[in-house]
């Protein structure tokens, strides 16, 4: 049995796709290697007044998570809420003009929201829900965005091959770069548009690392490209920033891992996992786990880039990611629609949740990344409008706030 601990994992445990939680002040010890209970859920439903039906409302992004306060979701219906701990209220709603499908990214310093709509309106709300700026590039963005904390520029890839950095402050475009296009785009290829997939990753230099097509790119925060390396495939998951060697790991759907050198974009070393891969990969420590479309995981050692353990299940469900619980275990939404946790030492399973709460017609598999704080909360949510939040045994002594 894993040891349980009494506050979340230090930054290392965390790689860039995931930074959404803004910690509380205070942590709660909690049983992470225990399955979490479902405690409250929502179901997300609009009323069409002309076919006088109510119908579901989906979520494919990730919440932000306000550790005890509760998340700030955006649905597909363009609306953006930040909702109690329990779900019963909500504080603020505000609405964008399409829906979206890219995860809202936390500012931090500023504790402001940024959220990608698909029609390529950027929007940056603080806590309260006012709105700080906007901005709309006029191209699709489904893959979520990454702020560089250093410089304070926030990138944004998005279709029709584009990648443009915006100042986290005030919105204000500081660079745009047209980005390598697939290469079936020179072939007439109906959907060479959409791309890129993956999110950009920020580097421990400061600098962001983008793939694209069959490439990955790295650019300082002025839009300056510093390097250029070709991938084995097209690729569809974020890379994971590993500041520890100071490489990157980039995912191509052919099931490779290749170690880039963040600084030159070397090739330092390659790993085959023998399946396509589209859900991102995250890092706790010097452990890399990846999952392949058969529900593999594998967790490779970032300093020799050898497998540590393989486990037969853990997986993200396509175009999610794995993440990192507050103890440092990998979590990911697998195939099966229910959250997966393995030990990040040796893979060991831990738990799988459980979402059958007795209710009519409600269909249980959950599609988004899970996002966990260190007060004891998950939440998750799914394609067919349901919000959960799922709370974590506490330790002995300790009560549930």
């Amino acid at each position: 049995m894993s040891s349980p601990t009494s506050g979340p994992a230090p930054a290392a445990f965390r790689h860039d796709p995931v930074k959404n939680v803004l910690p509380a002040a205070a942590a709660t010890a909690r049983r992470w290697d225990y399955e979490p209970v479902v405690a409250d859920y929502r179901m997300l439903t609009y009323h069409n007044r002309t076919l006088d039906r109510t119908v579901p409302v989906s979520v494919s992004a990730t919440p932000v998570l306000i550790a005890g306060v509760g998340p700030v979701v955006a649905s597909d219906d363009g609306h953006v809420r930040l909702y109690s701990r329990d779900l019963s209220k909500v504080y603020w709603e505000r609405r964008m003009d399409s829906s979206v499908y890219a995860s809202p990214v936390l500012a931090p310093a500023d504790r402001h929201v940024v959220v990608a709509a698909t029609s390529g309106l950027i929007a940056c709300f603080d806590l309260r829900g006012g709105l700080v700026w906007s901005v709309k590039l006029g191209t699709p963005v489904f893959a979520t965005p990454t702020l560089l904390p250093g410089s304070g520029v926030l990138v944004v890839s998005a279709f029709h091959s584009r990648c443009t950095g915006l100042d986290i402050r005030t919105g204000a475009v500081v660079f745009e770069q047209a980005l390598p296009e697939p290469w079936h785009a020179a072939h007439g290829g109906s959907a060479s548009y959409r791309d890129p997939y993956a999110g950009p990753v920020g580097t421990a230099e400061g600098t962001a690392v983008v793939a694209c097509a069959e490439h990955v790119l790295c650019l300082a925060p002025d839009g300056t490209e510093l390097w250029r390396t070709e991938a084995s495939a097209s690729v569809r998951a974020t890379p994971a920033s590993l500041h520890a060697t100071g490489e990157i790991a980039v995912c191509p759907v052919d099931g490779h891992c290749l170690f880039l050198d963040a600084r030159t974009g070397a090739v330092r070393g390659e790993l085959a996992l023998g399946a396509k891969i589209t859900g991102s990969p995250a890092v706790s420590g010097d452990v890399l786990a990846v999952g392949t479309q058969l529900d593999v995981t594998t967790g490779v050692d970032i300093h020799t880039r050898t497998p540590l353990w393989t486990a037969p299940q853990g997986a993200p469900r396509s175009y999610t990611s794995l993440t990192i619980l507050p103890d440092g275990s990998f979590a990911a939404t697998g195939e099966r629609g229910n959250v997966v946790c393995l030990r990040a030492a040796d893979g060991r399973f831990l738990w799988e949740s459980s979402q059958v709460l007795g209710l009519p017609n409600h269909e249980t598999p959950m599609d988004v990344t899970p996002v966990a704080g260190g007060d004891g909360d998950m939440y998750c949510a799914s394609y067919t409008g349901v919000l959960y939040r799922f709370l974590f045994r506490p330790l002995p002594g300790e009560t549930a706030p």
